[in-house]
């Protein structure tokens, strides 16, 4: 019954349990089966309620690689008798721990194990005995055979065995034993090899677990009177479903006729199939543990189909799957009924019209049903598999009729395309591209427009109706046809052109600027710096070429293609990148520098100031002539006067730093010569001087023609002896 292998002695621990819960009545026989090993044998003895137990604890041994218990030898060497008695039921379960945390004691008793181990279980195998029975057990159950086994016990009298013996008997016949713990109410359902928990209530779960119950489920519950029960669903599902068990109903809220009295006349005859609403009626979710085979289910995505003669159809679309347990489908297998029709997959056609004799592939997509030439509806027969069982079978009509066959329809025309010269294509023609009336199953096959071959560039997969390759390196324009071809040598086309286009191109590189510190400027474009090689227009946009802004005394103007500004006073450098981009996005980009730097010359001294005489007693008045300084740049100066020697003048000669004036009233008497330096400078801080003397005479000496100047308050002149200059 069981092969187990230890993973480096994980568990450490093996405990086999057997279970006989047959509900004995008084007319039980009460004969159980019982465990051998090394010589000694163990009976199942009363271990509470209706229940009769036994168990036994094995221990790794890393010598061996095997599990062993001191009294009965190897457990591999185990052997377990059933019972003399008919209809006897036993569950003989299995669980694996590291820790025996006191188990040893409860191995015997199934109860204990239930509450204390069942993070520990393993798994469990019913065993039945049945007087002449010869089928062979099947290798699995399927929801469909569990409820054709359940509907066989209808009409039988069921006195001597309980719910759970029935449901375990069904499961058993079935070829999937129950979990120990569906024997009982109130415990977390837990899976046994095919069987799944699909609601969970004593572990917490809740719901609308009504909803949920379908074909081959078994239903675990306490009852509205307060007992325990087991159900099985034979037909329908949620509030249709339609279940068989060994309980009579009066009433719709699950008030029953009658219950075990050992062959009187009021005998508990197996019913008919009766509403899940009787059962259901008042039960809490919190007892409720639905157990689900894992088994695929395959639904029809249509409800019927239609074929011609000698028609074509494709499986791929009209069936799908899903497994309870959430397992990806990895194989299917098909028939068909009529033996006028055929399959057809792979290029090779099968004559497969048995369940025995199935068609096996790991998808339906290349599979087709080839229709005769006589008319007749075909049952399709599919079935699908999750790695580890098989689901139920599957029915499709297919009728079969003498109508004409019509060539495919081009249902969605192909949108020209666009690619990029350079880059990677991949183009998938829509699903819906073509169709075909008989839905035959189609082959496609591209040409260039003109019916050459494609290209050495563009290839095309027939199977996944997609072009792959790399665009060529220069603009161009082609057709290219797409042709459908059904069954029938029927066929249609679909032409669209693509488009290959080139990034603009970088034709005349701009040179590298340099800017005068504080001049204006102004920067067009080449008009050939970028063409495009569709002849498009191109838009234009400056940037850093780190990508940040332009500075803002850096201005571009993309509609003309012109850098404008006024260079900052201080010397820099930017580096300026150009993009010319295409209407269909395509670009190119350039870059240059552009430095802005002082200029070697800023201010000289255009006019020299000529030496003067002055009379004492006099007022004077000397203004810089305009053109006595000059700037390079033209920016605006400012003026400071010194006296650089001779008699000390501060005290009555004044300068107007912003008329470059020289005013004021000679001292009477005063003689000698002043040495005067006029100097200009800019925000740069660069200056130039005008150098010149005044000589002070006595007006009785002095020449007639002197000049009357005025008497003006004025600030003092500026201290003498090369001061230091303000800069900025």
């Amino acid at each position: 019954m069981y092969n187990v292998t230890a993973l480096a002695g994980n568990p450490t621990y093996l405990i086999v349990s057997a279970l006989d819960r047959n509900e004995y009545t008084a007319g039980a026989s009460g004969t159980t089966g019982s465990f051998t090993g090394n010589g000694q044998t163990i009976s199942l003895g009363d271990v509470g309620s209706d229940a009769r137990g036994a168990g036994i604890v094995f221990t790794y041994q890393s010598s061996t690689g095997r599990y062993y218990s001191s009294i009965y030898g190897y457990f591999d060497q185990l052997r377990y008798t059933t019972s003399s008695s008919v209809g006897d039921v036993t569950n003989v379960s299995i669980y694996g721990t590291n820790s025996l945390n006191g188990l040893q004691r409860s191995a015997g008793n199934p109860w204990d194990l239930m509450y204390l181990a069942s993070p520990d279980y393993i798994g469990s195998a019913t065993l039945v005995t049945q007087p002449g029975y010869t089928a062979t057990v099947p290798s699995q159950a399927t929801p469909d055979s569990i409820a054709s086994i359940a509907d066989g016990f209808v009409g039988q009298a069921w006195n001597m065995n309980g719910c759970w013996v029935l449901a375990s008997t069904i499961a058993a016949e079935a070829g999937a034993s129950l979990p120990v713990q569906s024997t009982a109410v109130g415990f977390p359902g837990m899976a046994n090899g095919e069987w799944i928990v699909a609601f969970n209530g004593p572990a917490g779960q809740s719901g609308n677990w009504q909803s949920m119950v379908h074909v081959g489920e078994m239903v675990v519950f306490l009852t509205a009177a307060g007992t325990g029960h087991i159900t099985t669903c034979v037909a329908g599902s949620g509030a249709t479903a339609q279940l068989v068990d060994n309980i009579t109903y009066i009433n719709p809220d699950g008030s029953i006729q009658n219950s075990a009295n050992d062959g009187s006349p009021n005998d508990v005859i197996v019913a008919t199939p009766h509403a899940a609403s009787q059962e259901f009626y008042g039960v809490s979710a919190s007892s409720v543990v639905i157990y689900e085979l894992d088994t695929p289910v395959v639904t029809d995505t249509v409800a019927v189909e239609t074929l011609p003669f000698l028609g074509v159809l494709s499986l791929g679309s009209l069936f799908s799957a899903t497994d309870p347990a959430g397992k990806p489908t990895t194989q299917w297998q098909v028939f068909a009924t009529a033996p006028t029709d055929a399959l057809a997959s792979g290029g090779l056609t099968y004559n497969d019209h048995t369940a025995a004799a199935a068609l096996t592939v790991a998808s339906l997509s290349g599979v087709s049903l080839v229709a005769g030439s006589t008319a007749t509806t075909d049952m399709l027969q599919v079935r699908a598999f999750n790695g580890t069982y098989w689901g139920d079978w599957q029915s499709l009509a297919v009728t079969v009729a003498g109508t004409a066959a019509a060539p495919p329809v081009l249902a969605q025309q192909t949108a020209a395309q666009t690619w990029t010269a350079g880059a990677a294509i991949s183009l998938v023609l829509p699903a819906g591209t073509f169709t075909d009336p008989q839905k035959l199953y189609l082959t496609y096959s591209a040409t260039a427009a003109d019916g050459q071959a494609l290209p050495g560039w563009l290839t095309f997969n027939p199977i996944t109706d997609t072009f792959t390759g790399t665009a060529p390196a220069k603009a161009m324009t082609m057709g290219i046809t797409v042709t459908a071809t059904d069954a029938s040598h029927l066929s249609v086309s679909d032409t669209f052109y693509a488009r290959v286009i080139a990034p603009p191109t970088l034709t005349m590189a701009t040179a590298n600027q340099v800017w005068a510190e504080g001049k204006a400027f102004s920067l067009t474009l080449a008009s050939n710096t970028f063409t495009d090689p569709q002849a498009g227009t191109l838009s234009y946009t400056a940037t850093q070429s780190n990508g940040q802004a332009l500075p803002g005394w850096l201005t571009f103007d993309a509609a003309s293609q012109t850098f404008s500004g006024i260079a900052p006073t201080a010397a820099q450098s930017v580096s300026v990148k150009v993009t010319a981009t295409d209407t269909s996005g395509l670009s190119a980009s350039e870059t240059f520098n552009a430095s802005v730097q002082a200029p070697k010359l800023v201010i000289s001294v255009s006019t020299q100031t000529p030496d003067q005489t002055w009379l004492d007693g006099q007022a004077v008045d000397l203004k810089l002539s305009g053109n006595t300084f000059t700037d390079a740049l033209g920016l605006p100066m400012r003026f400071v006067a010194f006296e650089l020697s001779g008699p000390d003048a501060r005290t009555w000669l004044h300068f107007d730093p912003a008329t470059a004036d020289l005013f004021g009233t000679v001292p009477t008497s005063a003689t000698g010569t002043i040495r005067l330096d006029v100097i200009a400078w800019d925000h740069h801080g660069l200056v130039a001087s005008d150098l010149f003397n005044v000589t002070l005479v006595s007006a009785a000496s002095s020449i007639s023609s002197a000049a009357a100047f005025s008497a003006l308050q004025h600030p003092v002149l500026t201290a003498p002896m090369f001061p230091t200059l303000p800069v900025g």
